[in-house]
Formats: C-alpha cells, sequence, structure tokens
C-alpha cells in the first residue's frame, strides 16, 4: 500500500473513532473550513478534525504522529499569522466547542476551546457580568486570552490572561491535564501569555466581573485637528484613572484625508466623566457617537470582516508616546496613501500595572501602549507594497519599542529574537522548560514558537 492509501486507511479510522467530523479536501464543506481570519493565508490541509472534545484531540493527535502530518490548531482562526492551518498536515478543529457557561453566583464562566468572544459576552452579559476580552466579537476567546488580551476592560479589569483561573489543556502525547492555583500552577503561569505552545485548550475558567452599562462608542477627529486630539487622547490617557479603557486608531478615510477615531469605554459614575468631556473638545472632532449603552453593545462597536481582507501587521511596546514619535505615526499612514489600514494604540495603563495582578508569562505588562502597523487590503497584486509599507512603518516605530511585538499580533515571519523578547529572558527560558515538559517534540510549533529547553524540563 503506497502513502496515499496508508493515509486514506487512517482517515477511515478517524472517521469511525472520531465524535466529531472529519474534512479531507473532497469533502462538502472543506473549503470553508479551512478559511481564517486573513484572507491573504491560503492553505490545504489533508485533513481537518473537527472535535467535540478532549478525547477527540487525543485522537487527532494520535493520527497526525501516525501518518507523520505536522500540526495546527485552530480555535477562532482569528490570529494574523494564519498559524491555525497547513498545507498538508491535520488541524485540530475546534469550531464546534464553542459552549460558554456561567456560574452567577460564583462569577465565574468556563469557554470551550472554540468559544468566540460573541459567544462568551452574549453568555455573561445576559447576567450582567464580562471579563476584558477581544474589541472583534469574532476572536476566538482561547488564542486572545493564552497571547494576553488587550480590549475594552483591560484599564478597569486588567488583561485578559489576568482573569483566567483555571483551564483544562491535551497534551500532544494526549494527556489530559488541569490547571489551576493548586494544581499545576506552574502551567497555568505559562498559559497566561505563552500562546498555544503548551497544549490545547478545551477550557478555560474566568474571574467575572459586574459590568451592565458604559459610556463608549467612536469619536471621530479629521483633518488639520488630527495632530491636536492624538495629543489630547495621550495626555488624557496618561492621567486617566482605571474606569476608563480607551484605545486610537490613526486612519485615513475614504477621501485618503487623515483622520483619527478613538474608542473609549468609560464604566465610572457620570460626574467623574472629565476625560471624556477632554476628549469630545479636542481640535478637529466630527463624529461624536458616545453613548450609554450595554457593554454587549460596546463589543460591537470595532468590526473586522471575517476572511475577507487581507492582512499583514507589526507591533511594538513602548513606554511612552512622545510628540516626535506621533508624528511618526502621521507620517507612515500618510505615506500609506489609501484607505483600509491603520496604526492602531492600545494603552495599558490601570489595573495591568496593579501589584495584585496574577502571575503570568505575558510581557509586556510594564509597556504604556501597544502600537501596532495594521496594513489591509483586498487586491492580492498589493501584497508587496502593503507588507513593505507595514514593514518600513513598523521599523521607523522600532526606536522607541521597550520588547519584542504583542504575540498575538505577530506575523509568521517574526525570528526567534524577538519571540524571546516579547517575553525577556528569564521567562523564556521558563517557558522552554514548561515546554520541554508538555510538549518535548515541538508539535505545536506553528505559533510564536517557544523551543523546548535543550537539557528537557526542570
Amino acid at each position: 500500500m503506497g502513502e496515499d492509501g496508508h493515509l486514506e486507511a487512517g482517515l477511515r479510522e478517524l472517521r469511525q473513532s472520531l465524535g466529531g467530523e472529519v474534512l479531507s479536501p473532497a469533502d462538502a464543506g472543506f473549503d470553508e473550513a479551512r478559511r481564517c481570519f486573513n484572507a491573504n493565508i491560503d492553505r490545504r490541509p489533508a485533513v481537518i478534525a473537527r472535535c467535540t472534545g478532549a478525547g477527540d484531540i487525543a485522537t487527532a493527535f494520535d493520527f497526525a504522529r501516525t501518518a507523520g502530518l505536522e500540526v495546527a490548531v485552530r480555535g477562532g482562526g482569528h490570529n494574523p499569522a494564519g498559524h491555525c492551518v497547513l498545507d498538508g498536515g491535520l488541524v485540530i478543529d475546534l469550531s464546534l466547542m464553542r459552549t460558554v457557561t456561567v456560574d452567577r453566583d460564583a462569577r465565574r464562566a468556563r469557554a470551550q476551546g472554540g468559544a468566540t468572544w460573541i459567544d462568551f459576552d452574549s453568555a455573561t452579559q445576559a447576567h450582567g457580568l464580562a471579563t476584558p476580552g477581544g474589541v472583534v466579537i469574532t476572536t476566538g476567546v482561547c488564542g486572545l486570552t493564552l497571547g494576553g488580551g488587550i480590549g475594552h476592560l483591560t484599564a478597569q479589569h486588567g488583561l485578559t490572561c489576568d482573569n483566567l483561573v483555571a483551564a483544562e489543556i491535551v497534551t500532544p502525547g494526549g494527556a489530559v491535564v488541569s490547571a489551576t492555583e493548586n494544581e499545576n500552577a506552574e502551567l497555568l503561569w505559562g498559559l497566561r501569555g505563552a500562546g498555544g505552545n503548551l497544549g490545547v485548550a478545551t477550557s478555560l475558567d474566568f474571574r467575572l466581573h459586574e459590568v451592565d452599562r458604559v459610556v463608549g462608542g467612536l469619536l471621530t477627529y479629521r483633518g488639520d485637528g488630527v495632530r491636536d486630539a492624538l495629543l489630547r487622547y495621550h495626555d488624557v490617557i496618561a492621567g486617566s484613572p482605571p474606569e476608563l479603557s480607551c484605545a486610537a486608531m490613526v486612519v485615513l478615510d475614504e477621501a485618503g484625508t487623515l483622520a483619527l477615531e478613538v474608542a473609549p469605554c468609560f464604566t465610572g459614575a457620570a460626574e467623574h466623566a472629565d476625560d471624556l468631556a477632554s476628549l469630545r473638545a479636542a481640535p478637529g472632532l466630527v463624529g461624536d457617537g458616545l453613548r450609554d449603552h450595554r457593554f454587549l453593545d460596546q463589543q460591537l462597536v470595532i468590526d473586522s470582516p471575517y476572511g475577507e481582507r487581507r492582512h499583514y501587521w507589526k507591533s511594538h511596546f513602548v513606554s511612552e508616546m512622545p510628540d516626535e514619535l506621533i508624528d511618526e505615526l502621521l507620517d507612515r499612514i500618510r505615506a500609506l496613501g489609501r484607505p483600509p489600514g491603520q496604526i492602531l494604540i492600545e494603552s495599558l495603563h490601570g489595573a495591568p500595572k496593579t501589584a495584585d495582578a496574577p502571575p503570568g508569562a505575558v510581557g509586556f505588562r510594564q509597556a504604556a501602549f501597544n502600537v501596532t502597523v495594521m496594513s489591509v487590503w483586498l487586491d492580492p497584486e498589493l501584497d508587496g507594497v502593503q507588507i513593505d509599507w507595514a514593514r518600513e512603518a513598523a521599523a521607523a516605530i522600532e526606536p522607541w519599542a521597550v520588547s519584542g511585538g504583542y504575540v498575538n499580533y505577530m506575523q509568521a515571519d517574526e525570528p526567534i529574537e524577538r519571540v524571546r523578547a516579547a517575553f525577556g529572558e528569564e521567562t523564556f527560558e521558563r517557558l522552554q522548560a514548561l515546554k520541554a515538559r508538555y510538549d518535548p517534540e515541538n508539535v505545536l510549533h506553528r505559533n510564536q514558537n517557544i523551543p523546548p529547553a535543550p537539557g528537557g524540563a526542570a
């Protein structure tokens, strides 16, 4: 029997033993299942195993090992690097595992490995509760959490991974491992920031917070007032209370005019909303979409269509944002010359800096902002131009950088040195020891990879 015959025989056995679905290139639904967020990624796996639980995931790992196939893992499929799909290998697809359960009294929620933030927020907001999550609702809960997590509630309640209190993973060897503060605490520490390096998460448990209504939406500035408005944004954030999370996006509008979009999320009392008033009074304001609404509505303020646009992102954490950097950002977006595309500025003030933030591998907590060049386009003929723009703009920002980039935003072409810098030397070596314990063969290497420690687990 030839190689193809062995694979077909293995596929028949996999179809019989998997509780979920098995898709090969000839099956209906295969092309839809291999799509990911970034339309620039067009890969054809040999097989997609759509798992329904830990047993299915262990079975899929066993099949890949026997068949000699490389493995990718798809949670929400939202990573811009497209790590969730590969050519000629096996995709462990968690999209059938999207259940979110809420314990209102304990203020805890459990999300399965394929849940997205619309699943999570819909379930928790039914009880007036939330945890800090992603700002694009199609983003996967697990992927965002394992890489850190920055969003509309970061200032109030910390990074997403700060609210992770327990997890269950399946290792490439097929072991099902639970991680809590009292059981495998070192693994829980690593899951707070190390990405998908240590195992496939079947479920994550989160601490929830009372969050019902917020003041939020979008403020838009255009033209000559954009620089002053961006300076105002910076000054407001520098002195703002933890009741205000706020991101900003430097963009070009459809006419090619420089614009700034600011997305506040305020959870304080109305009489303490001076920072919102200051933002509204900034020069160049042409659109005021701020309103009192449910947090679930705030999660719909920013959108990025799934699988429709081509993406290339590069980020830098910075400890400050001086006037010179602001001018550089404006110059770089002007150089783009056409929409879409943006430079995203995410603030890390407030809760991420508090002393009671739980221990975790995330390496960017002390930065002031995450500044990300986001090249976004539709025409494949512009691939080279758009990627070059992003690289050049990111290189111009680098003199202000304080660490490697944000794991969740890194492309597949980032060198190991930058991944190491994202964690710092001591944390990276500690993660390598964990990797040697849970994935010594580096089966899970389609990520911002942390190779196993050369001498094995500590």
